[in-house]
């Protein structure tokens, strides 16, 4: 059995009592909907009855850091929507690297596939929260509840849409460029205020650099100079603090 699979029932046998909690107001989910797809802002999207007939079908599991949900290649008998922390997607490479290729933040949707299988490995940054539901009964429900249908195709139209703005940011060729659209992106997913000047980073800078494809140390000389022009400071490793909003606004434009 997958190291996944371990994680993933050694968490429900410990947790499993909130499969049943109605005081649980169940999973919700983030996106931009379609009629608001310009302003770029995202929002909750599904109703209380919604989240309710989600939770129905879902086990809420807790996940330390590092744990494995599932892998790659492995069925994919699950869909995941995460309540609490950040994760991350990554392919492991024939050449031994690593490709990080995305992080997951509260309401967003993971675990799709492709022929019954997962494309990606799913690993837990920080301690996180998680709902856990059986793919074959989320279809199920999903063709009886068309409009729960369409709040899963907003969804998935924001992931695309995401998917497409990192392949925008890695087209950049300087790195100070890219850095600063991935701390602009982390921003908007993971705040519920504009223009906040703290963006935290819970994830290392070299799954920051696998992200953007720029190596360790291309990442290291991005910070440097963004903080030598007084644009963003990085107090630690895990926190970037934007200074002057108005030049860190215009380096993310400059595509």
């Amino acid at each position: 059995m997958p190291e996944g699979k371990h994680a993933a029932h050694r968490v429900r046998s410990a947790d499993s009592e909130h499969r049943a909690d109605s005081a649980d107001p169940g999973p919700s989910l983030r996106a931009a909907p379609f009629l608001a797809a310009l302003s770029g802002d995202t929002s909750p999207i599904l109703t209380p009855r919604q989240r309710h007939q989600l939770l129905a079908i879902a086990t809420r599991m807790k996940v330390s850091p590092r744990s494995v949900l599932y892998r790659e290649q492995t069925p994919a008998s699950w869909i995941f929507i995460n309540a609490e922390g950040v994760l991350k997607t990554f392919k492991d490479l024939r050449s031994g690297r690593r490709w990080v290729t995305a992080f997951l933040y509260p309401k967003d949707v993971f675990g799709l596939a492709k022929n019954g299988l997962y494309i990606r490995t799913a690993q837990a940054i920080t301690a996180a929260t998680v709902y856990r539901i059986d793919t074959l009964e989320l279809i199920a429900l999903l063709r009886r509840d068309a409009e729960l249908q369409y709040q899963f195709l907003c969804k998935v139209t924001h992931e695309l849409r995401e998917a497409q703005r990192q392949a925008i940011i890695v087209g950049r060729r300087d790195a100070v460029g890219r850095l600063a659209m991935f701390l602009q992106q982390t921003e908007s997913s993971c705040s519920t205020r504009h223009h906040v000047r703290d963006v935290e980073l819970p994830m290392s800078r070299s799954d920051i650099g696998s992200y953007l494809g720029l190596s360790l140390e291309s990442v290291s000389r991005a910070t440097s100079k963004l903080q030598r022009r007084g644009i963003v400071s990085f107090p630690n490793r895990h926190l970037a603090r934007i200074l002057d909003r108005t030049e860190f606004d215009r380096l993310t434009k400059a595509v």
